[in-house]
């Protein structure tokens, strides 16, 4: 089937590769109105932000939501660019991010950049408290960003401890958990956040775009062919280098070509196009795939 085709006709999946219980589809229906009204009350308690973003897609991860929330509340923000490990930092856009200050780059798989961020933290901290109620035992700093960006595995590198559930997949920290970084800062972590202009579980070219960002799960995206065709417009050197096969840019010669390498087959010696278009999703969003 065509790329091109899955937007008029559809496809037919195999169940027992996506994880679509009943219970997880009417959790993904609630978040659009519950996790922004948790993202609201997060900015509102907290005297300090840290934006998560993947330092592949910076504009494409920011919350304007948030962070006119942000504004809003007149709350102190740290922009934070992680993934940083997955490109090149001489290629990146300085012009774009020169107005994202203060900002801090940083790697959990690498452990770059953590104590920077720290030092950034506590100094900025010492600032909120001058201004703040001196009653007043701690400073807190949220935590938000989409699902994915690696919220939580920042805040166990921060407090150097695993206070918090991680997880490659997306939405995995549930609910508000809060992880003492000193003894006068705590961090409060949050789930991931949609904004809800993006938010559209029918939509495919949106759920494409989150698919690309990791905000949606590999996993639990509807038409993961669309998503692949996405991922190539971009980059069809990145992922052509990756697996060594010349598609010409073209993601149905692509899934054609590595499927067959893989035997990811079905009846009829045909290339089980759902199952390889969902590996390249696979590798992309668990960083195998990176943009140097």
């Amino acid at each position: 089937m065509r790329v091109n085709q899955v937007y008029s006709h559809g496809k037919k999946h195999d169940s027992s590769r996506i994880s679509r219980s009943p219970q997880r589809l009417k959790n993904i229906k609630r978040q659009k109105g519950k996790y922004p009204l948790l993202a609201e009350k997060i900015v509102q308690m907290s005297d300090i932000i840290l934006e998560i973003l993947d330092s592949r897609f910076i504009k494409e991860t920011r919350n304007s939501e948030i962070e006119d929330m942000i504004k809003r509340e007149n709350k102190k923000i740290i922009y934070v660019f992680n993934k940083s490990d997955l490109i090149d930092l001489e290629k990146i856009d300085r012009g774009y991010i020169e107005k994202l200050n203060p900002k801090v780059f940083v790697s959990c798989t690498k452990r770059g950049g953590i104590k920077e961020l720290r030092d950034r933290i506590k100094i900025l901290a010492g600032k909120v408290k001058e201004h703040v109620d001196k009653r007043a035992n701690k400073i807190t700093v949220g935590v938000v960003g989409y699902p994915n960006t690696g919220k939580s595995s920042v805040i166990n590198l921060l407090s150097g401890k695993n206070a918090t559930r991680t997880g490659s997949e997306a939405g995995f920290t549930k609910g508000i958990i809060k992880v003492k970084l000193t003894s006068d800062i705590l961090l409060v972590d949050s789930p991931g956040i949609i904004p809800n202009k993006e938010y559209s579980s029918s939509n495919n070219l949106v759920m494409s775009q989150h698919t690309k960002l990791g905000a949606r799960a590999y996993n639990q995206v509807k038409e993961p062919e669309v998503a692949v065709a996405e991922i190539m417009k971009e980059f069809p050197s990145i992922i052509e280098n990756f697996y060594d096969i010349d598609s010409d840019g073209d993601s149905e010669v692509l899934i054609e070509n590595l499927g067959r390498q893989r035997k990811f087959l079905i009846k009829g010696n045909k290339v089980d196009e759902d199952r390889t278009a969902r590996l390249i999703l696979k590798d992309w969003q668990e960083g195998k795939i990176k943009r140097i």
